[in-house]
């Protein structure tokens, strides 16, 4: 199956990273085929357990993985290349990069695992867990993103 991820910026994004198997919110109505952004404003979306399987891009190619904890966003893409955005005040600039992206819309090829009825799995997974699995998955020891933990 593939979705559409794109960047609402200021936070309201889900991180998505390739191998990662966990539990995303995707829209019950509108459009099914996205994932759902901006979760404290509505009450209709639905919870999946994906496997992100892989994440392109048109101008950036392949994409590891898309980390939105922070007031920066960080992408890191397929040849090691690592992009930090600006989420905030000036969502979409790319910092220290020439590189202008005007649609940060990502198709991610997901394999579904499992749905879910949201009264049996209300449990949040904490943030400090998923941000070690994500650490793992990406290949990295350190990340910017890790002090908001």
């Amino acid at each position: 199956m593939i979705l559409k991820w794109t960047a609402v910026w200021y936070e309201l994004d889900q991180t998505i990273v390739v191998g990662d198997k966990a539990w995303f919110y995707l829209p019950s109505d509108e459009n099914k085929h996205s994932f759902f952004c901006d979760l404290y404003q509505s009450n209709s979306f639905i919870r999946k357990k994906l496997e992100i399987m892989q994440i392109t891009h048109p101008v950036l190619g392949n994409v590891n993985g898309i980390v939105t904890i922070g007031l920066d966003y960080t992408f890191y893409l397929a040849d090691g290349t690592v992009l930090e955005v600006n989420a905030e005040e000036q969502p979409g600039q790319i910092y220290n990069s020439s590189v202008v992206i005007d649609d940060w819309t990502f198709d991610v090829v997901v394999n579904v695992i499992d749905e879910a009825d949201l009264q049996e799995h209300d449990k949040k997974e904490s943030l400090k867990d998923a941000v070690s699995r994500y650490k793992v998955l990406l290949g990295i020891t350190e990340a910017p993103w890790e002090r908001y933990v």
